[in-house]
């Protein structure tokens, strides 16, 4: 810099205007990048203060989350305790059992083994496994349950084997030879490839299949052919290591939550089924992988092909039989609408790709929006906790609506606050519960106890100073609801008026 400015005189002012010029440019991405995180961080503020009112009313004990863009971790935080002993607090570092999520870590294993044509989707699975002739077939045909039938879980197996109901408890991982000896107990419940049927006992002989193409064990194939890859350092299988378990919860018991906790089991339903530890960041590092590849920028894993197929609703699962033809057309039909379904280890619903995981006292839920490149990550230690998609006071759906939504719509993210000094969180500790915002233009009323607060907005308008009013309000306050923000000395709103109660800000 000193040196520009010691050159001569002629030349001296051209190269203060780019400075100047230079400057201006970098303050005006500085005002427009601080204003665009407005309403961002308007909507991280709302959904903590509806997250932290949902673990208060339901005893939640810990709650993980993280949000991300692309290829960028947008908001990560913990809530509550991962240790109500140790009152150890809950981080995005923190680690949980993630059950049945682990699936897609299997079924990028066989599709990998597909795609480097060791096995076929149509390949039988009695080829590789001829053990599994010996379960009863109840006039079924066991010859007809293929790789994509694992996959899109219609093997007309059980959800789960009856022996695993032996072990429970145990601290020993099990090994996948173990799930042979108990097949001659099992039934066909379905004919294969009719019928839709959840099912860890299938999932944990795709494991088996990996590790018998392959020559790796399951374990370590996953580790060295998809997590180191991918770097996810803190994803892992369970062990011996007292700094390395993970505790969950059960559901309240007699109002009681803390004496039902269930310490880390090596293994419950299989490891291929839903063994894995993980946490929100590696997670976020796993969606990101997934935009990846689908927009061609990684092909290291799997091709953008395969990992778009295996997105792909592959079956729709129904209640009733119909023949696979029929199932194939419904499935091409909910496809081309952005229907529910299965793909190939992944589910569908509409625009949303996800998978869920359920687990003695944990709880986990992992969604990509492809088309806007958004994820969501929520894992729990409390295995009642609504972290699922579709539940009605879903934690995962509310972050994506609350603080998804604006990351998805630029002309909304670059808006300033225009109610800024009435944003806040008001309760009267009891039963009112009450978060003030913004949507668009408008002031709006949100009540955190509602399960998705922001599906029933009460929009206010101005009628005086700090007063509003619900001009399309019902029942006997028809006309006349009105809410009065109160100021202290200094002019800075300390209160809110709300059906005669008033309410102040909740720390």
């Amino acid at each position: 810099m000193i040196s520009i400015f010691k050159t001569t005189s002629k030349i001296r002012k051209p190269l203060e205007f780019i400075l100047i010029g230079i400057i201006i440019i970098i303050a005006s991405i500085t005002t427009t990048h601080a204003q665009s995180n407005e309403l961002l961080q308007s909507r991280i503020r709302l959904f903590e203060a509806w997250l932290n009112t949902l673990m208060s009313d339901q005893a939640l004990l810990g709650v993980s989350v993280n949000l991300v863009q692309n290829q960028k971790s947008i908001y990560a935080k913990g809530f509550g305790v991962s240790d109500f002993k140790k009152k150890s607090p809950a981080t995005d570092s923190t680690n949980y059992r993630i059950a049945s999520i682990s699936k897609l870590f299997t079924s990028i294993a066989l599709m990998q083994l597909v795609e480097r044509n060791k096995i076929f989707l149509d390949t039988p699975v009695v080829k590789i496994i001829p053990e599994l002739r010996a379960i009863k077939t109840n006039g079924h045909s066991v010859a007809d349950i293929t790789i994509k039938s694992i996959l899109t879980h219609t093997t007309g197996l059980p959800t789960n084997p009856n022996f695993l109901l032996d072990k429970r408890g145990q601290n020993q991982a099990l090994a996948l030879d173990e799930f042979l000896k108990g097949l001659a107990q099992q039934s066909l419940l379905f004919p294969p490839n009719r019928i839709h049927k959840y099912s860890n006992l299938a999932m944990n002989l795709g494991g088996l299949i990996v590790e018998r193409v392959s020559g790796l064990s399951y374990e370590q194939y996953i580790q060295e052919i998809i997590l180191t890859p991918l770097q996810l350092q803190s994803t892992r299988f369970p062990n011996d290591s007292e700094n390395t378990k993970v505790i969950g919860y059960s559901r309240i018991v007699e109002d009681q939550r803390l004496n039902n906790e269930f310490p880390e089991m090596a293994s419950i339903l299989g490891l291929p089924s839903s063994g894995l530890i993980s946490n929100v960041t590696d997670l976020a590092k796993f969606i990101s992988w997934h935009f990846r590849t689908l927009s061609a920028e990684d092909q290291t894993l799997l091709a953008r092909a395969t990992l778009s197929e295996m997105q792909k609703v592959q079956w729709v699962p129904l209640s009733i039989e119909l023949h696979p033809r029929l199932n194939t057309a419904l499935a091409f039909l909910a496809n081309t609408l952005e229907l529910g379904g299965t793909g190939l280890g992944y589910f569908r619903e509409k625009e949303f790709v996800l998978h869920s995981g359920g687990l003695m006292g944990f709880a986990a839920e992992l969604v990509m929006d492809n088309q806007n490149k958004l994820g969501v990550v929520v894992l729990s230690n409390t295995v009642d906790a609504p972290v699922y998609f579709n539940h009605p006071q879903s934690i995962s759906r509310n972050l994506y609506e609350m603080v998804g939504r604006v990351l998805a719509d630029p002309k909304t993210f670059d808006r300033p606050l225009l109610y800024a000094e009435y944003e806040n969180y008001y309760s009267d500790d009891h039963h009112w519960h009450y978060y003030v915002t913004e949507m668009g233009e408008n002031l709006i009323l949100l009540n955190l106890r509602e399960g998705m607060p922001l599906a029933r907005p009460v929009v206010l308008s101005k009628v005086g100073v700090d007063h509003f009013i619900d001009p399309n309000h019902e029942g006997i306050y028809a006309g006349e609801f009105s809410i009065y923000f109160l100021r202290d000395q200094n002019g800075k709103v300390d209160s809110m008026v709300v059906k005669n109660n008033k309410l102040y800000p909740k720390d």
